[in-house]
C-alpha cells in the first residue's frame, strides 16, 4: 500500500512540473509576441530598395546596413546611416507604405567610454 502511495505522489507531481513548465512557456511566447523562435522576415528587393530610398530621403548619408523585423505586426525596414558629420542614425521604414516610423540617432557608449579611458590614462601620467 505504501509503494503504491509513492508511485502516486512521485507520477502526479512529474505531471504537476510538467504542466507548470508548459504554462511558463506559454507565458513567455505570449510576453514575446508569438513563437519562442523568431520567425524570419522576407520582403522582395524592391521593397528594400524603396524603403532605404526613403531612409536616405529622410537623413542623408552612407548606408551602414538593412535589417528586416517584424515589430507590432508591421514589416519594418531598420536603415543604418552615417550622416557626413559622423554620426549615426537608425531610421524605420514601414515597408507595406513605404512611410517613416522612426529616426533615431545611435548612441556609441563604447566610443564615449573610449574617449573616458584615454582622457583618464592622461591625467594619470605625470
Amino acid at each position: 500500500m505504501r509503494q503504491s502511495t509513492i508511485k502516486i505522489f512521485a507520477g502526479s507531481s512529474l505531471v504537476f512540473v510538467f504542466a507548470v513548465a508548459l504554462a511558463v512557456f506559454w507565458y513567455v511566447t505570449q510576453v514575446e509576441g508569438g513563437s519562442a523562435k523568431k520567425a524570419k522576415v522576407a520582403i522582395p528587393a524592391d521593397q528594400v530598395i524603396a524603403s532605404i530610398r526613403t531612409a536616405i530621403a529622410a537623413k542623408p548619408g552612407n548606408l551602414l546596413g538593412v535589417e528586416v523585423e517584424n515589430e507590432g505586426g508591421k514589416t519594418v525596414c531598420e536603415v543604418e546611416i552615417l550622416i557626413p558629420d559622423g554620426k549615426t542614425y537608425e531610421v524605420e521604414v514601414d515597408v507595406a507604405s513605404n512611410t517613416l516610423v522612426e529616426v533615431e540617432l545611435e548612441d556609441d557608449d563604447h566610443e564615449k567610454e573610449d574617449n573616458k579611458d584615454a582622457k583618464t590614462d592622461k591625467a594619470d601620467k605625470p
